[in-house]
């Protein structure tokens, strides 16, 4: 993979672009910094179109579809872009599966307690801090290294 920058600013945007999709994603898990600073709610007003859409369960599989279909696996569109919608992807998968496991088996067990919070704190800032690592190494043109998810995107790639 090159790490040299030379993308066109297009792809660049683009790029950096599919990285919202994750942090749409893990709005779920932003309740309880939500309760405590409200503020950092008001950042996904700008992405309410885009949580209105993950939010409706067609929604996001279509949506998942069109990006892995239309983007992902399409060869006339660039590399890339191809590696970071996967790799976006992919986070949005784990965070799904989180979630999934979050809701059917640590809730009812748990309950709402601290062990909970810091399980969703720890969902919620750590897909912040890989999106925002995702946006910034995309805008500068270099493919992001996030460990075991940049090897499955890069096979994925490769295939097509």
């Amino acid at each position: 993979m090159s790490s040299q920058g030379s993308e066109a600013a297009a792809d660049r945007f683009f790029g950096s672009l599919v990285y919202l999709l994750p942090i749409a994603d893990v709005y779920f898990f932003g309740s309880f910094v939500f309760q405590q600073f409200p503020i950092v709610e008001q950042l996904y007003q700008p992405l309410a179109p885009l949580l209105a859409i993950n939010n409706n369960q067609i929604g996001g599989f279509v949506l998942f579809f069109g990006l892995y279909l239309g983007v992902a696996i399409n060869p006339k569109i660039s590399r890339f872009i191809r590696f970071n919608v996967l790799q976006a992807i992919l986070v949005g998968i784990l965070i799904s599966l989180c979630g999934l496991l979050l809701r059917y088996v640590l809730l009812p067990i748990l309950g709402t307690g601290a062990v909970t919070q810091v399980l969703m704190n720890t969902a919620f800032f750590g897909t912040w801090a890989i999106a925002i690592y995702g946006i910034v190494m995309s805008a500068l043109g270099k493919y992001t290294e996030i460990p075991q998810l940049s090897d499955a995107a890069q096979m994925q790639v490769d295939r097509y």
